[in-house]
């Protein structure tokens, strides 16, 4: 069974509410990692937390508890001389500014107005919910070396 300090290997997808992949094993297979440790999303570990090889589970999230609510605080006008003055500026195309002292930031174009630009800094899933859809393929205990450690060998 799925217990903290136990090796679980998984099967997982999550879409947010409209339908779009988030993530999934489809393509590389399976996933083994340490239950317990923070190795995972914690709502996929929280998701298969109890379940023999071979069950599954699926867990629906709300906005908050996911990608949080979309914010209109993070929707702001930039003066378009902030961009690179040879940038095409399209609607609804990701862009990252890198202000002259901080962290790069990325937005998405929603609009342009005159000598400004819209621009929304939330996520782009903020505002969905997640839904999370994970099987257990196999469980053993950790050896007490994975534990001392932490990680898998």
């Amino acid at each position: 069974r799925v217990a903290a300090d136990t090796v679980v290997t998984i099967e997982y997808r999550a879409n947010l509410t409209n339908g779009d992949l988030v993530d999934s094993t489809e393509r590389c297979g399976p996933v083994t990692y340490l239950h317990g440790n923070e190795q995972i999303f914690p709502a996929l570990e929280e998701a298969v937390d109890g379940l023999l090889p071979g069950e599954e589970r699926t867990l629906s999230l709300s906005a908050k508890e996911s990608y949080g609510e979309h914010r209109a605080d993070l929707v702001r006008r930039l003066p378009r001389a902030q961009l690179p003055p040879d940038l095409v500026v399209e609607i609804g195309k990701r862009y990252t500014i890198r202000p002259p002292r901080g962290e790069p930031m990325i937005f998405r174009l929603i609009g342009v107005e005159g000598d400004e630009v819209l621009a929304d800094f939330n996520n782009p899933a903020a505002g969905q919910g997640l839904e999370i859809w994970a099987k257990v393929v196999a469980v053993r205990p950790a050896t007490n070396d994975e534990i001392r450690r932490g990680t898998l060998r």
